[in-house]
């Protein structure tokens, strides 16, 4: 399905529903994330302990599954509009889908550590891969326009800085997490209109 997808051209990711569906995923990943993150306290519970210590397990997957998936469609999106066409940029993208639906699939609870500790490393990998992927793109865009990819350095620079603090000054929970989804739709957005401006 991800390589019909990506075989997409511009002219087809520039039709009215795909463009819908784009406008659809920047409300829907930050909105889920909020619903979910927010159906315990983010102060107390990061989006893993709510989904396998409180009783949410399925809304987890659900989320996961759907935020992954509307995440990746709409950097492929971003890619084909505009001609990006680095494999490995791309297959990032892949990679970062599967980490994240490994990351909520993986049960992380006390009586089954090594599978905590992979769910941990499913975790990180999703945030490393997506950004990594999104770190080409903007080398790419230096060739064309040197202050859209600065000003997009300094952004995903923000996402990853800005959740990483958080993670240091109010430890492992749902706050750093919920920074991260909510600053990356916004970088995304930010991004699609400097990039897609013409």
């Amino acid at each position: 399905m991800f390589r019909k997808i990506e075989s997409l051209g511009k002219k087809d990711f520039n039709r009215a529903y795909f463009n819908y569906l784009a406008v659809f995923a920047l409300i829907a990943i930050p909105l889920f994330t909020w619903l979910f993150g927010t159906r315990e306290s983010p102060l107390d519970y990061t989006l893993s302990m709510i989904g396998n210590k409180l009783g949410y397990r399925i809304n987890f997957i659900t989320w996961g599954i759907a935020t992954g998936a509307l995440l990746a469609f709409y950097l492929l999106r971003l890619y084909v509009m505009k001609s990006f066409r680095h494999p490995r940029a791309r297959r990032l993208i892949l990679w970062s889908y599967i980490f994240l639906v490994l990351t909520v699939l993986i049960p992380a609870v006390e009586h089954l550590p090594i599978l905590k500790k992979l769910h941990a490393i499913a975790a990180v990998a999703f945030g490393l891969s997506l950004s990594a992927s999104l770190y080409l793109f903007i080398r790419f865009l230096h060739s064309i326009d040197k202050k859209v990819s600065i000003k997009s350095m300094w952004m995903l620079l923000t996402v990853v800085l800005g959740s990483i603090f958080l993670f240091f000054l109010f430890g492992n929970t749902g706050v750093f997490e919920l920074f991260f989804f909510f600053s990356i739709t916004i970088f995304l957005l930010l991004l699609s209109k400097w990039v897609l401006r013409e």
